[in-house]
């Protein structure tokens, strides 16, 4: 089967009805999409370059030039996890690569957590359907936390993890 990727504009009058932080609203929005996993995601397409899909259509990277990198996936929960369980993995495999989770919180249809790496920053976000997670983490350096956190705060509204 085909790979379909999508790129679609957020209009100016859609950002309004979005919510997004002051902050985070003088950047170009767009929306990248999965059909693998049906799931679509908006980054800031003023700071953010997307690169080709992963060879196995699971997702992408989306780079900025100050470093700072959004990773976009989906994956099948062939484990039959719950988000709780899933964000206990989550911890440990962040943990045992030497970073700090600060912050992790996991509820019916979702999970979230974040903390540090190192100098960088971190902030992760999974939807959950009991099929598949649809996720994202946007790493960027400390020294970039006052731009790249009201980005974070809009990415975690705007991951649509149900199927299109």
């Amino acid at each position: 089967m085909g790979r379909i990727s999508a790129v679609f504009v957020v209009s100016g009058a859609m950002l309004s009805a979005l919510a997004v932080p002051a902050a985070a609203q003088e950047h170009r929005w767009e929306t990248t999409g999965n059909a693998k996993f049906e799931f679509t995601m908006c980054f800031p397409a003023d700071l953010m370059t997307p690169q080709p899909e992963s060879d196995d259509g699971d997702g992408r990277i989306l780079l900025a030039k100050d470093g700072t990198e959004l990773r976009v996936w989906g994956s099948y929960n062939t484990q039959d996890l719950t988000p709780a369980q899933a964000l206990a993995n989550q911890t440990k495999y962040i943990e045992k690569d030497g970073g700090k989770v600060s912050y992790k919180v996991a509820r019916a249809d979702w999970l979230v957590l974040s903390g540090t790496m190192g100098d960088r920053i971190f902030y992760q976000r999974a939807s959950y359907d009991k099929v598949r997670f649809a996720s994202f983490r946007l790493t960027y350096p400390k020294a970039q936390a006052a731009k790249w956190k009201p980005i974070a705060e809009h990415l975690s509204t705007c991951l649509d993890g149900h199927p299109q």
